[in-house]
């Protein structure tokens, strides 16, 4: 009787023990890792063993190479749409008003003016006018030659005077006129013949006086009005060779400095 008693006990411990097995072992797959329990979350979030991971800061923005257009308004910062600071500094600068005199000229008439208005008791020095217009660029080194004989002549004749040698192609005042007074000249040109005239303007909105300095011409008038043009009032005689331009000129500079001196007073 004991063999039968024995048996059952040692059954009862075997149940037992299949009862209390580790759940885990039935598993087809392996436990999560810190590798593959990483899923992505909404809202840009990881999910991962140490629970959900804000995203990092966003990569910084790659410098534009692009300027923002003038006038154009800063974007708004944070708070209600106030400008942050670097976007309020961006559009001050992108809305700062040009100096007129500084802004690139936008036809051919406006580089013509002076961008220089002269200082009382100088004299501005204009780069010369050609007539006809379609010689202007064959007749370039003749026109520099003429502008520095010119400032030789005043400087000899007005000694101790500031002189404002304006750059091509400047040759008339901006409205409102200029604060000194001015001497241009007006450069005719037939082939081998030349004709000079100069130009000669008083401080502000003043006429300019025709004074003819090699060739012989005929005025209707000897001033025209404010920036207007001397070539209506001129009929050509005759023209003088233009190698022999600067010595006539010489010849007859006494007539033109009178002038000049005049517009100084």
């Amino acid at each position: 009787m004991r063999t039968p008693v024995a048996l059952v006990a040692a059954l009862s411990l075997a149940s037992c023990v299949v009862a209390i097995r580790d759940p885990a072992a039935d598993s087809s797959t392996n436990p999560p890792t810190a590798a593959t329990a990483q899923q992505p979350a909404a809202d840009g979030a990881t999910e991962s063993v140490l629970g959900p991971v804000s995203p990092g800061p966003a990569p910084a923005a790659q410098p534009s190479t692009g300027q923002p257009a003038a006038g154009q308004p800063a974007a708004a910062g944070p708070a209600g749409g106030q400008p942050g600071q670097a976007g309020g500094q961006a559009g001050g600068q992108a809305g700062a008003t040009t100096n007129p005199l500084l802004a690139e000229p936008e036809t051919i008439e406006e580089k013509h003016i002076s961008r220089s208005v002269g200082e009382p008791g100088g004299i501005l020095v204009f780069w010369p006018r050609i007539i006809p217009r379609d010689i202007v660029e064959q007749n370039h080194e003749l026109a520099a030659a003429l502008q520095r004989h010119t400032r030789t002549v005043v400087q000899r004749n007005l000694p101790g005077r500031s002189l404002d040698i304006r750059p091509e192609p400047e040759r008339v005042c901006p409205q409102g006129g200029c604060k000194a007074p001015s001497i241009g000249i007006l450069l005719s040109r037939e082939q081998q013949g030349c004709l000079v005239l100069a130009l000669i303007s008083k401080p502000g909105e003043s006429a300019t006086k025709i004074v003819p300095w090699a060739g012989d011409v005929r005025l209707k008038s000897d001033t025209v009005p404010f920036r207007e043009y001397p070539e209506g009032q001129i009929t050509v005689a005759d023209y003088v060779p233009c190698t022999a331009l600067l010595s006539t000129m010489d010849e007859n500079e006494e007539v033109v400095m009178r002038a000049l001196k005049e517009a100084l007073k």
